[in-house]
């Protein structure tokens, strides 16, 4: 039987499986991009979005998704990529020389618009997604497999086409109502929470300025729009949720923000406003913290990545591991880390974790959403 030309037009072929697959994968991508673009930007639990996609600075989601090609009108950007993964898949599985031929040209123009995107994040974002760049390889290998075995051509069938428009306008209407009913609700929360931020007593900006920087935009603590201060204790569990909630607030306000961390373990070993046992590991995990300064962020992080294990010797494995030598045993650390507890008397400190906004104290952890209501309104009022 002479062969057709097509790639999917001849049954289960090598090719056309990889194309299946390519489709599959595609679909789930996209799946994921398009639940963590509303996860992120309207979340309904402490910590907002799964941390999966964001790896680091450089390679996180978040900073596309909070970009303006997002989304489409509040249609997320995720959402054509489903659908273009539906029309491969389904061509695929219910092969005609209209739908290939359709997929073909829309592999193409969506390649192009990879390609955009790509440059997009490296140049205006600084930052590439990495979810979304493999959907771009994905995208890629689509286009390859479809112009090398496919009917290659730029012009889709119309009447194919105008059957996926229509599906795909059903499918942006819904996601804008979505959408809409999301920033709503989010609206109404976020006035709530920045009239409560407001009404908060001002007791300015900490007297002592702490040495450990967690992110600086300016050289002088004071110069910076947004103004951090955090009390924190490395045994304490919602000061983990807090120290993982910074990278977020980096991303999206690095330019604008400072944020200088004071240690106040609840540990009677070096804090004398605890009279009894409580967290037994955190005056030493503090020290080693504070070791050196400029190396504190690392350890910041990589202490709070260890929490459940500081009473197992993991402290003096992240000591040896950063160089750093004496820590626990130094007089001058300790006087350092008790300086930055006694730094919490200006705020009549009673809980851990405190963070202090250009100011207003608040006790305990709020969702990453309630910090970006707050910082919109001290900027918007510093305009």
């Amino acid at each position: 039987m002479e062969q057709k030309k097509g790639l999917t037009l001849n049954g289960m072929t090598g090719m056309n499986f990889l194309f299946i697959l390519n489709a599959a994968a595609i679909i789930g991508v996209s799946t994921y991009l398009t639940t963590h673009f509303y996860n992120t930007l309207y979340p309904t639990q402490l910590g907002g979005a799964s941390s999966l996609c964001n790896i680091s600075n450089f390679f996180n989601c978040d900073a596309a998704t909070y970009s303006k090609l997002s989304n489409v009108f509040g249609v997320p950007t995720s959402f054509f990529g489903l659908i273009i993964g539906v029309m491969f898949l389904f061509t695929a599985l219910m092969p005609s020389e209209a739908l290939e031929k359709t997929s073909n040209a829309f592999s193409k123009y969506n390649f192009i618009g990879c390609l955009l995107l790509f440059f997009f994040s490296l140049g205006a974002l600084g930052s590439l997604c990495p979810f979304c760049t493999v959907y771009y390889a994905l995208s890629g290998i689509a286009f390859f497999l479809l112009h090398k075995g496919g009917l290659n051509t730029w012009k889709p069938d119309f009447k194919i086409s105008g059957i996926w428009g229509a599906i795909l306008l059903v499918g942006c209407f819904f996601f804008y109502q979505h959408t809409a009913s999301k920033e709503d609700v989010k609206g109404k929360l976020n006035a709530g929470v920045v009239e409560q931020y407001i009404k908060l007593a001002d007791f300015g900006d900490p007297t002592v300025e702490s040495p450990f920087k967690v992110h600086m935009a300016t050289p002088n603590f004071k110069d910076a729009p947004i103004r951090i201060a955090i009390f924190s204790d490395f045994e304490c569990p919602f000061c983990k949720v807090v120290a993982e909630q910074m990278p977020e607030l980096v991303r999206r306000y690095g330019n604008k923000i400072n944020i200088q961390y004071f240690f106040y373990p609840l540990d009677h070993k070096c804090n004398s406003n605890i009279k009894n046992k409580f967290h037994e590991n955190a005056c030493d995990a503090a020290m080693v913290a504070a070791c050196d300064d400029k190396k504190f962020a690392k350890v910041h992080d990589e202490i709070f990545a260890e929490q459940d294990k500081l009473g197992s010797g993991i402290l003096k494995d992240i000591a040896d591991k950063n160089g750093l030598k004496g820590c626990l045993e130094s007089d001058d650390i300790k006087n350092k880390v008790i300086a930055t507890i006694n730094a919490a008397t200006q705020f009549n400190l009673k809980s851990t974790p405190t963070i202090i906004i250009n100011g207003k104290k608040i006790e305990g952890t709020i969702p990453s959403a309630q910090f970006f209501a707050i910082f919109e309104d001290i900027l918007k009022s510093q305009k």
